[in-house]
């Protein structure tokens, strides 16, 4: 996410929700709160739906540009990700603290 800004100037949010564990909150993915996550990956893992399609893993780049799966989160090592709407299909509470803001245009495909 961090890359993507970096060559853009736009922020990306994505929404993540974990699969095993329901009692986990949704994900705000974006440069502050997951600069290393790959941006691929993410929108993978978002476009999981329960019963369509595979929960998925987020992958990260290293400082030396290996890739590698995201372990940090929570207790669980390689948790997987699905759909973030099945949890909260808009993060605007997260939004408005994150970046000051409380008007929304929302496209949703």
């Amino acid at each position: 996410f961090q890359e993507a800004f970096d060559r853009t100037g736009r922020i990306l949010n994505i929404t993540v929700s974990p699969a095993a564990n329901r009692s986990d909150p949704p994900r705000l993915l974006n440069y502050l709160t997951a600069p290393h996550v790959l941006v691929w990956s993410a929108a993978v893992a978002s476009s999981s739906l329960p019963g369509v399609f595979e929960s998925n893993k987020l992958l990260v780049r290293d400082s030396d540009g290996t890739q590698r799966t995201e372990s940090g989160y929570s207790s669980r090592n390689n948790q997987s990700f699905q759909d973030g709407s099945m949890e909260a299909d808009l993060p605007m509470q997260q939004l408005s603290e994150m970046f000051n803001i409380n008007h929304f245009i929302i496209s949703q495909a």
